[in-house]
């Protein structure tokens, strides 16, 4: 029997007989009319030649004639002829020449074709008809039985997709009319979701065991092991919201009490005990930025991850390890032969203004000197290079110095 799915019911098709001289069989096929038919182009691959071939108004015609035909065939023990093996798509409708010739079961077509009243009569015999035409406002009906509202009208053709919503979940999908009327497809959304209910109403047992053992106490029911699952830690009596996939794989302690999450008050008391006086209230994580004021009286923007971390003051704050006091800088400079003409700028790269032993004005950075770059411009080249003319250590006799400066600047 050929499947319907192939062609469309409510429009052209065509019947053909083909033979196939190696095999010495004959078969009897229906296709869709869309240029040669490209069923027959697959059988002409394999081999077979085309021998007559009808046109009908309709797929339901052609199906009709074909399945009388065949009912013929089977009947006299004509067919199946050849196996699937040899042939897998319409080895059933197959016969063998030497005991049924082509031109026999045309007139067997010719035959049927002429006992049907009309066009889309149902043919005689005990097997049901499963072709027929489908008025539009019926099969718009029949979409709304199955639980889809049509957004355009009927295409035409069983087969064609047509634009739906589902009435159930409202998603907009584009079933076929033989998918939902003959294989009763429902909205794809629908499916997942129920076979999403189903897996969950087999896990949820188990998933609540394992939160009970894990400290929590489920609050809502189970419904996928990614989704946060609403939950009551039975130590502190704090909702938060753990996945049950987590929980599963060993992350079993509650946020709050394993000191990854605070209330206001306990975090505003670690930030004082870390020398930080907050000037906004706590915002709601400890990876969340927090304005704050060091104890040196800078304001800064830290977080509570960090004090936890062991940070004790801003980047500026002496206690913190940070930046350099600024009298400290001051000392460090003129150890290295500077005398400092501005104060610290804050940062060890930051360009200072200062006057070198030898007079020249320079800028220095806090970071080349530790280094070693201890020597303006005017003293490498007094080392390397013959003098020019000026008087050593002069204004004019300098350039700009590359020892220890960063961009060069003119002395003044």
């Amino acid at each position: 029997m050929c499947a319907t799915h192939g062609i469309d019911l409510a429009g052209p098709a065509k019947l053909y007989v083909i033979t196939h001289r190696e095999w010495n069989a004959v078969k009897v096929g229906i296709g869709a009319c869309t240029g040669y038919n490209s069923r027959l182009l697959q059988h002409e691959r394999q081999g077979w030649d085309l021998y007559r071939a009808r046109d009908y108004t309709t797929g339901a015609a052609a199906y009709d004639v074909e399945q009388a035909v065949l009912d013929r065939l089977r009947g006299a023990k004509l067919c199946p002829f050849l196996t699937k093996d040899v042939m897998p798509n319409g080895w059933s409708e197959t016969c063998s020449t030497d005991r049924v010739t082509a031109g026999e079961v045309w007139t067997m077509v010719e035959e049927e074709t002429r006992r049907s009243p009309g066009a889309y009569a149902p043919r005689a015999g005990t097997r049901a008809r499963a072709a027929f035409m489908f008025d539009a406002e019926a099969a718009a009906e029949e979409m709304r039985a199955r639980g889809y509202e049509p957004l355009v009208p009927y295409p035409g053709r069983t087969n064609a997709t047509w634009p739906s919503r589902c009435t159930t979940c409202g998603h907009v999908g584009r079933p076929t009319f033989n998918a939902v009327r003959n294989g009763g497809q429902g909205c794809r959304i629908c499916r997942t979701r129920a076979a999403q209910a189903k897996r969950a109403a087999a896990t949820a047992p188990k998933a609540v065991e394992v939160m009970r053992a894990a400290g929590f106490e489920p609050l809502e029911p189970y419904r996928t092991s990614q989704t946060p699952w609403h939950c009551r830690c039975t130590t502190c009596g704090r909702e938060s919201t753990p996945t049950y996939s987590n929980v599963n794989n060993g992350g079993s302690r509650c946020r709050f009490c394993s000191s990854k999450s605070s209330n206001p008050e306990q975090a505003e008391t670690e930030m004082l005990a870390a020398g930080f006086q907050p000037l906004e209230p706590y915002p709601g994580r400890a990876t969340d930025p927090w304005p704050c004021r060091c104890t040196c009286g800078n304001d800064v923007l830290t977080r509570l991850s960090f004090v936890r971390s062991g940070t004790t003051g801003c980047k500026k704050c002496p206690r913190a390890g940070g930046r350099t006091d600024p009298a400290k800088a001051a000392a460090e400079v003129r150890q290295a032969g500077f005398e400092p003409l501005e104060t610290y700028p804050g940062k060890t790269t930051d360009r200072w203004r200062c006057r070198c032993a030898c007079g020249t004005k320079a800028t220095v950075t806090l970071a080349n000197l530790r280094r070693g770059r201890t020597r303006c411009g005017t003293c490498s080249r007094d080392d390397t290079t013959p003098a020019t003319g000026a008087p050593p250590g002069s204004e004019a006799s300098t350039q700009a110095p590359t020892a220890i400066c960063g961009t060069p600047r003119q002395a003044s």
